[in-house]
């Protein structure tokens, strides 16, 4: 019964959506809009909602700016990630560091004989390893963001798209 009433739900919310038409014009400066009322342009070019395809080089700048843009943003959200693991082990190998800083000073249980602060653990060189490995990853991702940030500019005749926004 819950799944027959989830359906239920599920379908009225989606069939309302479906049943629209979209509506794409190109404004003054010469922006392309969709909406699923009329432009403010007298007789704005109306597409079916299932329009798979589109015509002319207007449709086709619009989707290499759309896929440009959907680039971009998995660009940024694996730069995101990457940066979030990077910070994740720096934590680690700081907790790593205090600990053998603290070994150093010896204890009674060592007979006052400190560890050596140049030596790191397996773990330590482990994740440094793996520290490295991220930032060249992250380096790369940049690169990548570079690159598609010049493709953007060259299919846009020279200058960069006002919708760019740089990977951070």
């Amino acid at each position: 019964m819950r799944t027959v009433r989830s359906m239920a739900l599920l379908i009225a919310l989606v069939s309302p959506a479906a049943a629209h038409d979209i509506y794409k014009w190109t404004d003054a400066s010469g922006m392309v809009h969709y909406a699923s009322m009329p432009g403010p342009d007298a007789g704005p070019a109306k597409t079916d909602s299932g329009d798979a395809g589109g015509s002319g080089a207007a449709d086709d700048a619009d989707t290499s700016s759309a896929e440009t843009s959907l680039k971009r943003n998995a660009l940024e959200r694996d730069l995101r990630a990457t940066e979030k693991h990077m910070r994740e082990i720096d934590a680690k190998l700081a907790t790593l560091a205090r600990a053998r800083g603290e070994r150093a000073q010896g204890s009674a249980a060592t007979g006052g004989v400190g560890a050596n602060l140049a030596l790191r653990s397996e773990e330590e060189k482990e994740l440094a390893e793996e520290r490295e490995k991220l930032a060249q990853h992250a380096a790369e991702v940049r690169n990548d963001a570079v690159r598609l940030r010049d493709e953007a500019t060259a299919r846009a005749g020279g200058t960069t798209p006002s919708w760019w926004v740089d990977v951070r």
